[in-house]
């Protein structure tokens, strides 16, 4: 639902709400650039009463509320003829115009999910993993595959990170965490039944939560502080498979990984070559 409809939806804004919200749906290219504070100062509202309306229409906060304005810019540009994630391909489509549609889908979701970034809330996320000792990733079915092609990235670079499988394992791993720990959740839809007591758990125990997700996703959201959303246009259920939610969280991984990467570059650099003739054994003599 666009952010236009979803205000349309709630008949509880109070007057100064109303004024701010056509103020916001008049102005969607200039809100994605502003802070809360440029905001408040142009409309006449404070920042808690920007706050209290964000949360009113169902966001978290107006920084989720200015990535799904420029997730609804990005839709009202595309013409009619964009390609559908959920069914991007036909029966009689030949197999060259099914990987020219899979090409655009992948495009289309990578393209969503750059949009969505969050620089600000990518850096701090960057730090918290870059200064932990480990990194434990909590997710299920194909973000599995994801989460240990981050792993093995991280690996070969020195830096411990888990991926257990089982939700047994996953809960024996939150119980043990330490403050030197931080958390990644995986989870598109936020609906996954084991999460709620993952999250709840690690809350508890002071660990650092990012959830890479989609807008809106409903993981017990007061326990989590930061959020890195990826494209959203997938149906959870109504599909041929996963294919955009899979691109997309396999690009913000990668991001990740490369952020953290670059940190630390002429080390990494370093260590790569320190240890390659002992991780990989293959007889290569590559010419220059």
């Amino acid at each position: 639902m666009t952010i236009e409809n979803t205000i349309k939806c709630c008949d509880n804004l109070t007057p100064t709400e109303n004024q701010l919200a056509q103020y916001i749906l008049q102005n969607k290219e200039q809100i994605k650039e502003l802070s809360i504070q440029k905001l408040s100062e142009k409309t006449f509202v404070s920042k808690s009463a920007i706050h209290r309306f964000c949360k009113k229409i169902g966001m978290d906060g107006f920084n989720e509320l200015k990535v799904r304005l420029v997730q609804d810019i990005i839709q009202e540009s595309k013409d009619d003829n964009q390609i559908d994630v959920n069914f991007p391909f036909e029966p009689n489509d030949s197999q060259g115009v099914i990987a020219q549609k899979l090409l655009k889908l992948y495009e289309a979701s990578i393209t969503d999910t750059h949009n969505s970034i969050d620089v600000e809330e990518l850096n701090k996320s960057v730090v918290l993993l870059h200064n932990a000792d480990i990194i434990d990733i909590y997710t299920h079915a194909h973000n599995i595959n994801v989460a240990e092609n981050f792993r093995d990235k991280m690996l070969a670079i020195g830096r411990m990170v888990n991926c257990p499988k089982s939700f047994y394992d996953q809960r024996c791993m939150a119980t043990a965490s330490t403050k030197n720990h931080v958390a990644i959740i995986l989870s598109y839809s936020g609906k996954a039944t084991f999460l709620p007591l993952i999250v709840e758990t690690l809350h508890k125990k002071g660990i650092a939560i990012i959830l890479v997700g989609r807008v809106g996703n409903s993981v017990v959201s007061n326990y989590i502080k930061h959020h890195l959303y990826i494209s959203n246009r997938e149906n959870l259920r109504n599909r041929i498979s996963q294919f955009s939610s899979h691109i997309a969280m396999q690009y913000m991984l990668d991001v990740i990984f490369s952020c953290i990467f670059k940190r630390d570059y002429k080390r990494n650099i370093d260590y790569i070559q320190e240890v390659i003739g002992i991780v990989d054994d293959r007889n290569i003599n590559e010419q220059k």
